[in-house]
């Protein structure tokens, strides 16, 4: 198959690929993280003993941030950890990482992705046929196969995604990429597609 020289040969660009996995990662995040500040923590509010004539230090509350079972000062609160990147930029990294892999020699281009049975052992018969591959990912132009998915969930090796969900940091954590020609095709025609600005 004649590959896409504007998507599969572009030069190689680690900056551009960095600053990919760094948005994907921090978008990934939860956020969920969240401490108690002085108003959210359970306790009175009571003036725990005069201000003046006991010899102690003042204190208006026993739920300050220096007291066991107070507040949290400058604690983290839910948020979202997203940065911004610009969709050219964001297209640009998938494709270095493609020219990448292809470059490589690591781009196995299937007519599709059938199997005869969902057994996970015909799965990884195909997969020691492939020279020194230890992390496989399969790429499908449409919706993933059943029998594909059962014989492939229990492999940590191997790992299934539809061309929509082809990303960089997949990407990169997968020695070997496998995709359909469907997939080639749909990938290419995304890349091609104007960004709506």
């Amino acid at each position: 198959m004649v590959l896409d020289g504007d998507v599969f040969d572009v030069p190689i660009r680690k900056d551009i690929v960095h600053r990919v996995v760094r948005w994907q990662l921090a978008k990934r995040q939860q956020g969920t993280h969240s401490t108690k500040t002085i108003s959210e923590v359970s306790g009175t509010g009571r003036k725990p003993y005069p201000q003046k004539g006991t010899g102690k230090a003042r204190h208006g509350t026993l739920r300050g941030a220096q007291f066991r079972g107070g507040a949290t000062m400058h604690g983290p609160k839910p948020r979202s950890h997203a940065i911004k990147l610009q969709k050219k930029v964001r297209r640009l990294g998938l494709k270095i990482a493609l020219s990448a892999r292809t470059a490589e020699g690591k781009l196995l281009i299937f007519e599709d992705l059938e199997v005869p049975s969902h057994k996970t052992k015909n799965i990884v018969q195909y997969i020691r046929q492939m020279d020194d591959s230890k992390k496989v990912l399969l790429v499908d132009g449409g919706d993933i196969d059943k029998k594909l998915k059962l014989a492939t969930q229990n492999l940590h090796y191997v790992n299934v995604l539809p061309s929509i969900g082809l990303n960089v940091y997949s990407i990169l954590q997968h020695d070997t990429l496998v995709m359909t020609r469907a997939a080639i095709n749909r990938i290419v025609e995304r890349m091609h597609t104007p960004i709506n600005r």
